[in-house]
């Protein structure tokens, strides 16, 4: 009897730590890079690999100016985890906005 109710508390203290640590609440930051994409297929290049990078929320590409504006949880990335996946598809990204 003893062996269950030590089991049934040990489930229990594991069960409410697994559910404290699914409450941590997202932090989203906004990053802007400026990169060197000259066309509309990089653009769609970037918006298909980079929007997938864990943490990303939002994402937006816009060629004339060349710019990658990205919503990101910074519990989950950072600024150079993202800039090294755009660089990892054969961009160059300067960070020059951060908030």
């Amino acid at each position: 009897m003893k062996k269950i109710i030590t089991a049934v508390i040990g489930t229990l203290i594991l069960a409410s730590v697994a559910m404290e640590a699914k409450t941590v609440k997202p932090v989203l930051k906004k990053v802007v890079y400026c990169t060197d994409l000259d066309c509309e297929d990089c653009a769609k290049k970037i918006r298909e690999n980079v929007s997938f990078e864990k943490g990303v929320k939002d994402l937006s590409v816009d060629v004339p100016t060349k710019m990658v504006q990205i919503q990101f949880d910074s519990n989950k990335t950072d600024t150079l985890v993202l800039k090294k996946a755009i660089n990892k598809l054969g961009y160059e990204a300067e960070v020059v906005e951060f908030k």
